[in-house]
């Protein structure tokens, strides 16, 4: 992996970024060849990744950002790029990584979207009341609601996206309930979405961390030749480093989990204790998400796992 220079398109996107009032982070990956990757993101907590794809003749935008704020800002990176948008694609059905999907779709209305069929029963299901949870906490810049998906994608399934050939990879539950990544094996690049984050306090409320563990062993050696995985949060790293970092995190925190409340209901001062210890053994970690009870919601829902085994 080589974070490049800025190129003539990466230098518009940080361009188009900065002129713009929300605080905004643009980086450009080249992998080599043709393809060029920026990442998007900002700063802080409830920071997630959407990247664009760069090819030579189009571009395809991986994941969507949580509001309609920071949507606009990706749809004014992509727009900078002077290339057309062939697909939108979503990881999965979470709201950091589809609330601003309606604001992209719009903007690029010849593009097709693309999911598992996992995340687009559950945009079809409860896209609307997911939207109107998440106003609780942003207001008026989420949208009412998330588009469907024009397109399902099937695990396996190869396509070609910004002139590179990826294969489909679905995963879960881990993370979320389902979870989709693009492989491109010659290129060594790996869309990894949220099956890993880099140095991140994740989300573990869906209740999957043994479905999830299960899966990182299984995709420590998949992927193990991966030298360029994209996280959905995050920086970009070799795909083992974030394997092994995210199991770390995942069987630490079981351990606090079951050590300090075990299979007995979480009282506030063992939720507290937990809270205590895992900001002391990662520090500076921002949240992925914006409740700042996210370690302590963690802490419930995996003791909760626990006690079903």
């Amino acid at each position: 992996m080589r974070i490049s220079p800025p190129t003539r398109r990466a230098f518009l996107v940080g361009a188009a970024a900065v002129s713009l009032p929300l605080c905004v982070r643009a980086q450009a990956y080249q992998p080599g060849g043709a393809l060029n990757i920026v990442k998007f993101d900002r700063p802080g907590d409830a920071s997630v990744n959407s990247y664009i794809l760069v090819g030579p003749r189009s571009q395809v935008i991986l994941d969507c950002q949580r509001t309609a704020v920071e949507a606009r800002q990706l749809v004014a990176m992509a727009r900078g790029l002077e290339l057309p948008v062939e697909a939108i694609v979503l990881s999965h059905e979470h709201p950091d990584h589809v609330g601003g999907a309606q604001v992209v779709r719009d903007a690029f209305p010849d593009a097709a979207m693309l999911a598992s069929e996992t995340t687009h029963d559950v945009i079809r299901r409860d896209g609307a009341a997911m939207m109107a949870e998440m106003k609780r906490f942003f207001g008026p810049v989420m949208p009412d609601a998330v588009p469907i998906p024009t397109r399902i994608l099937r695990p396996g399934e190869r396509l070609r996206l910004a002139g590179v050939e990826w294969q489909v990879d679905q995963l879960g539950p881990c993370e979320a309930a389902g979870m989709t990544m693009l492989y491109a094996e010659a290129q060594g690049i790996l869309f990894a979405a949220d099956l890993v984050g880099n140095r991140v306090t994740p989300w573990l409320v869906d209740g999957h961390t043994t479905a999830w563990l299960a899966e990182l062993v299984a995709a420590r050696q998949r992927y193990a030749g991966v030298g360029l995985a994209l996280p959905g949060h995050g920086s970009a790293a070799p795909m083992v480093a974030l394997v092994d970092e995210q199991r770390a995190y995942l069987e630490s925190f079981r351990a606090e989990v079951m050590a300090t409340i075990g299979t007995a209901q979480p009282t506030p001062e063992a939720l507290s204790a937990i809270r205590s210890k895992t900001e002391s053994r990662y520090p500076g970690y921002p949240k992925v998400a914006p409740p700042p009870d996210l370690i302590e919601r963690n802490a419930r829902a995996v003791a909760a796992e626990l006690a079903r085994r």
